[in-house]
């Protein structure tokens, strides 16, 4: 009789904890639409998801955003990285680099103002340097080396899987080209400078 008394206790908690907490996951997404209103952020041209947050790029404002609440913590995540400030974006599978693209404009007045560190392989971009392949991938992001003392690095995570999904998948080749997708609008806008906004 206890034990029955405590699931009851147990399920009418739960009854009673679900509606607040569905309005608080809709009260954060809804503070977050907002706020990228506001910034007249275009969410909806060349995104995609890895579960509940959008990462994309508003290619006119020169910013890529990650937006939408965390897995497991459903904590509501703004995030915009300003494409004027990066000095090269990697993508990486599973700790492997495997492309990367430099922003002309950026290196360019590094190299004038002499802060660029990292030797003539951080000058060149573009380049694909693919090395040793797994047959499953567990997580693909994107690394933005920043023109920021404070916050060199930023990574961005485009897909994760703890069980990993097989190169040959449909599914991996789809999400393969969901983020080739993304990072060569991203390398578009990178290479055509501050004030290129014309990508069609």
């Amino acid at each position: 009789m206890t034990i029955f008394i405590l699931i009851l206790g147990f399920i009418v908690v739960l009854i009673m904890a679900a509606p607040s907490y569905g309005e608080s996951l809709d009260e954060k997404r809804n503070k977050i639409d907002t706020q990228l209103n506001e910034l007249n952020i275009d969410t909806e041209t060349y995104f995609l998801k890895n579960n509940q947050i959008k990462i994309g790029v508003d290619v006119k404002q020169r910013k890529v955003f990650e937006v939408g609440l965390e897995d497991k913590t459903y904590e509501a995540k703004l995030q915009l990285i300003d494409l004027n400030n990066v000095i090269d974006v990697e993508i990486i599978e599973d700790n492997q680099v495997i492309n990367k693209v430099s922003n002309s404009s950026m290196i360019g007045r590094a190299v004038v103002g002499g802060v660029l560190t990292g030797g003539v392989g951080a000058i060149i971009g573009g380049h694909t340097a693919k090395s040793k392949t797994t047959k499953v991938v567990k997580e693909i992001s994107l690394r933005f080396r920043m023109n920021d003392m404070d916050n060199p690095y930023y990574d961005v995570i485009v897909f994760n899987d703890s069980k990993g999904l097989d190169r040959g998948s449909d599914l991996f080749k789809s999400k393969s080209k969901e983020i080739l997708d993304l990072f060569g609008r991203i390398e578009l806008v990178l290479e055509k400078g501050e004030t290129y906004t014309n990508i069609k």
